[in-house]
């Protein structure tokens, strides 16, 4: 669908009064298709999910805790048209801290489980090929595979910071949040065909258990609900600077292709606000994972 498309359909839906709201949050997106390869097919600094990253020599390799982190994808900024402040060149590359979500109960709860590291264009040729290091267990790396990238769409999910600043959600608007949900997004989503499982490069994300724009926010101002539940103020000034929050990469549960389950079928998101995605501030993003 194209841009003038989903416009119509917000207006077929019944949804004209938010028209121009919405419209503002059509996001370009690129779905991650994956392929299995092996590991000396990919060219230093290609795009890939899984396998061994591609980090200069100075780098070291992400931890949390004591655990070394998983390295889940790199994107080679050159294979998308430059995008929310992107730059246009440069490698983007993924970590996740998988055998703490596996063996540590403080795991969840904490957004910091996660690592982006830029590797800007001038010093791609000084990369080396990694080896995961000893102590990270081989059932908590990803096999290595190709990726295609499909660019396509995305609207605001129906449980977003996003609806929630137009009064649309489960204890407020019901009656347009449902005309959302179950007539937009049921049309939208059925004419985009993204199919079950889907990897995502920028754009909405595809949440399992609702909104992490809102969450993202609290856990970085290290709020609690009680602390939300206690104050109206508190709530919509964290609900405002939610609204800042942008999907950076969506990793799904395709364990036939990369050999990896988040949670029960779940999916790992990596989250940037959207000043520090202009600013190149990567070290700013963080984590969430959602599963059924």
């Amino acid at each position: 669908m194209n841009r003038d498309e989903i416009v119509k359909l917000l207006d077929d839906s019944g949804l004209e009064a938010y028209r121009e709201a919405i419209a503002s949050w059509i996001f370009p997106s690129h779905q991650l298709h994956l392929q299995p390869a092996q590991e000396e097919q990919f060219p230093f600094g290609s795009s890939k999910v899984g396998g061994r990253p591609d980090l200069p020599p100075d780098v070291e390799w992400p931890m949390w805790k004591d655990y070394p982190q998983s390295f889940l994808a790199q994107i080679n900024l050159a294979d998308i048209p430059p995008a929310h402040g992107l730059p246009s060149q440069g490698l983007l590359s993924f970590f996740y801290a998988v055998q703490g979500m596996f063996e540590d109960s403080e795991f969840y709860g904490d957004p910091d489980t996660c690592r982006v590291i830029y590797t800007p264009a001038e010093r791609l040729d000084e990369m080396t090929r990694r080896p995961a290091p000893d102590d990270l267990q081989e059932e908590f790396t990803l096999k290595p595979n190709r990726v295609d990238f499909a660019p396509t769409l995305s609207v605001p999910p129906s449980e977003s910071a996003f609806l929630e600043s137009l009064g649309l959600g489960w204890n407020s608007n019901r009656k347009d949040f449902d005309k959302y949900w179950r007539t937009f997004l049921k049309s939208f989503n059925k004419r985009q065909s993204a199919g079950n499982c889907i990897h995502r490069f920028l754009g909405h994300a595809d949440p399992i258990q609702g909104d992490m724009q809102f969450s993202c926010e609290m856990h970085t101002q290290g709020l609690s609900w009680e602390d939300i539940r206690e104050s109206e103020a508190e709530r919509q000034r964290v609900q405002q600077s939610a609204l800042g929050w942008r999907l950076l990469l969506q990793i799904d549960s395709e364990e036939e292709k990369t050999g990896m389950m988040w949670g029960d079928v779940g999916r790992v998101y990596f989250w940037i606000k959207e000043e520090d995605l202009s600013a190149q501030r990567f070290d700013r993003v963080v984590c969430e994972m959602q599963c059924c």
